[in-house]
């Protein structure tokens, strides 16, 4: 088989994404998550300091995400939500969740426990790093 043909096949099979719209639905659904994270923040200001407040939300949204991931829904919603549900935590509730669900046949030690953090240990990793540098920056201008 050339090229031309395997290209021909390709794009029968596969259909091509309108970018633009693409970008416009993760801006409207990260839009509605940062909306949504503020009406819990403004609920949550009733009962605690403004920095708790802003800690419940991201375990909340972490908490709904790994829901979301472990019966099957997260994956529905991403189809249609795109790039504006992968960046908020709850993209990052996915990536642990979905590692642990498909290691936990080994066990909690070794198929948990070990894998957990596979996906996301990059990002807690370089997060942790850059808050220490930036941290440092600022306190020093």
């Amino acid at each position: 088989m050339n090229n031309e043909k395997y290209d021909e096949i390709i794009k029968k099979v596969i259909k091509e994404d309108d970018i633009s719209k693409n970008v416009l639905v993760a801006f409207l659904s990260g839009g509605l998550i940062g909306v949504f994270g503020e009406f819990l923040a403004n609920i949550f200001d009733n009962f605690m300091n403004t920095n708790d407040s802003y800690l419940a939300v991201f375990i909340v949204l972490v908490v709904i995400g790994s829901i979301f991931t472990g019966f099957g829904f997260f994956d529905k919603v991403l189809s249609i939500c795109k790039c504006g549900l992968i960046v908020p935590s709850i993209g990052f509730a996915n990536s642990m969740t979905s590692s642990a669900m498909d290691n936990n046949k080994e066990g909690f030690v070794r198929g948990i426990g070990s894998n957990i953090f596979k996906l996301t240990g990059s990002i807690i990793l370089y997060g942790v790093v850059f808050g220490i540098i930036f941290g440092f920056i600022r306190s020093v201008i």
